[in-house]
């Protein structure tokens, strides 16, 4: 009864022990040279129990046996046994090295293609904003030059009546001048008129006193007489 108990305590500390194992394992990698088959013990006698894990494949060691150049290792598909461990390394080999890289490679590409793709299109959206503005400012600049050219237009026209305006006082001034003259020219004929008539009616009235006694008629002496 006690051998019994002893044997199940032992078997329980080992499924216990197994997991804690598994999960504190090292990783080791088959190497690049060639298929490795594995066994179920640590020597070639023991029967194979894969034929051959192929390069590359990832391995967790589960015992290590350097004296006798074996360990023992699990597979992903959660096959265990031994393997020779000339034919394991810690690290990645060239191949699986390449494919991480290329993979690598291939999301830091993505990566910065997109985000070269949101700064673009960030660059674009500035540019669209900067060409609204431009734009706008643009119709603003051809308003105002609408405008102007109406002032402008205006200020011609303007001008143009001004001008004609000042031609035709011109012409009234001297029209104005003209009938001055005009009327100074007459008022000037009509005071040498009055003159002359003046300077005749005076001459007139001293031929007539000078002639009137003559022009009356003589008494007869019977009328002295008388």
């Amino acid at each position: 009864m006690m051998k019994q108990l002893t044997g199940l305590s032992a078997a329980a500390l080992l499924a216990i022990s197994a997991p804690v194992s598994a999960l504190g394992a090292d990783t080791r990698y088959i190497t690049d040279e060639l298929h490795v088959p594995m066994r179920s013990g640590k020597g070639n006698e023991f029967r194979i129990l894969h034929r051959g894990l192929p390069s590359g494949t990832k391995l967790a060691l589960l015992e290590d046996a350097p004296a006798d150049g074996w360990a023992r290792v699990r597979t992903p598909a959660g096959e265990e046994g031994w393997v020779r461990r000339q034919y394991l390394v810690a690290e990645p080999v060239a191949e699986i090295k390449l494919k991480k890289a290329e993979a690598d490679l291939a999301r830091f590409e993505e990566m910065d293609l997109g985000g070269e793709v949101r700064r673009l299109e960030a660059e674009n959206l500035k540019l669209n904003t900067a060409l609204t503005a431009e734009q706008e400012k643009a119709q603003q600049l051809a308003r105002e030059l609408k405008e102007l050219k109406s002032l402008s237009a205006d200020a011609v026209a303007l001008n143009q009546r001004h001008q004609k305006l000042l031609h035709q006082h011109e012409l009234l001034k001297q029209e104005q001048m003209m009938a001055e003259a005009e009327i100074q020219r007459l008022s000037g004929s009509d005071t040498q008129k009055w003159y002359m008539y003046g300077a005749l009616s005076v001459g007139l009235g001293a031929i007539l006193a000078m002639i009137a006694p003559h022009l009356r008629p003589r008494r007869r002496r019977s009328e002295w007489a008388n």
